[in-house]
């Protein structure tokens, strides 16, 4: 029981989190007893900061050279993805889902990969960790100039929103951070890298505490969503993150690429995934004072969930297919389980 407590924390956290939000709100919405509303700049600044601490770009530098596996990771994450979540909108426009949450697909499409998660599972599953762990760290620092641009676009939240109040923003609390990070990072890679498990943790618990500070700010002020609608998001995320699982497992077969299973196996993952931890202060930022901030990340939080128990449970199948002659695994069938 403890070892899966151990592995599955997050998760339980997160879930124990949005429970507290709906039970009693007051303590952690604005102006409650936790005065979450003041430290939300500093839990952004923090994930930031340890993002800067944690990103091997030195490792970059090594792996710059493999431009088709930049061209397929970052070109599927921040070209194709989003184009998908365009052509989508207006047919789950035609079938009356929330704004916000059509928005929130959006943004979600617009993110990068994750930050650690998909090093981790590619390392897991029997993949190009070197590969993983390049395009990780490429993909979240383009993501920090590249998606709040793909937001603007594709939202037309430029119109709404101080753009200079935001750019402001976005510097002071993600990239002086970050940067800060990678230059404290450089003379002490090999000591902070020891660490890597505890700012992952670190990270991980700063992002739970932001979660639960919009939750409850939006239970506080009375949640008035059908549960139609969350149903309806939710069936949309499972079916695209299968979709996008099993689209990057087959274009990665494509002969202009070249890749090994190996490097089949790390593309996919890190392809198909999105990351909260970036995505979320994004929101938080781009959105401040929105009411409808937990709408709009919902759809996030939902495919974060939901990638991390599916690439759970690929993991065996991934091992297998990269160590022996057997059919890739059915990503989409395994949604479910």
């Amino acid at each position: 029981m403890l070892p899966w407590i151990g592995r599955n924390w997050f998760l339980i956290a997160f879930t124990g989190a949005l429970a507290a939000a709906a039970y009693a709100p007051a303590p952690g919405a604005a102006g409650g007893a936790f005065a979450l509303d003041q430290a939300k700049p500093w839990l952004i600044t923090g994930i930031f900061l340890i993002a800067g601490l944690t990103l091997p770009t030195r490792q970059l530098g090594v792996a710059l050279g493999s431009v088709r596996a930049h061209v397929f990771v970052q070109g599927f994450a921040f070209l194709m993805v989003p184009c998908l979540m365009l052509g989508l909108d207006p047919v789950l426009a035609a079938a009356g889902l929330a704004p916000e949450l059509r928005q929130g697909l959006l943004v979600m499409a617009c993110l990068p990969t994750t930050i650690a998660t998909c090093v981790a599972q590619t390392r897991a599953g029997g993949g190009d960790e070197a590969m993983a762990l390049c395009e990780s760290a490429l993909g979240n620092l383009l993501g920090v100039f590249v998606t709040p641009v793909l937001v603007l676009l594709c939202t037309g939240r430029d119109a709404a929103v101080p753009v200079l109040e935001v750019l402001r923003t976005l510097g002071l609390t993600v990239i002086l951070p970050l940067i800060v990070g990678q230059l404290i990072s450089l003379p002490c890679a090999r000591a902070l890298s020891a660490k890597r498990r505890w700012f992952g943790t670190a990270t991980s618990l700063l992002l739970v505490a932001l979660i639960y500070h919009i939750f409850c700010n939006s239970f506080a002020r009375g949640w008035n969503v059908p549960r139609s609608h969350l149903f309806a998001v939710g069936t949309v995320v499972a079916v695209l993150h299968a979709v996008l699982l099993v689209g990057a497992l087959a274009l990665s077969a494509a002969p202009v690429f070249a890749f090994g299973r190996r490097q089949r196996v790390a593309a996919t993952i890190c392809a198909s995934q999105k990351t909260a931890a970036l995505g979320v202060p994004l929101l938080t930022i781009l959105y401040h004072g929105d009411p409808a901030l937990p709408l709009l990340s919902a759809p996030l939080l939902m495919y974060h969930f939901l990638q991390l128990l599916v690439a759970t449970a690929l993991t065996p199948l991934w091992r297998q297919w990269a160590d022996g002659p057997v059919s890739p695994p059915a990503a989409g069938s395994r949604v479910g389980d």
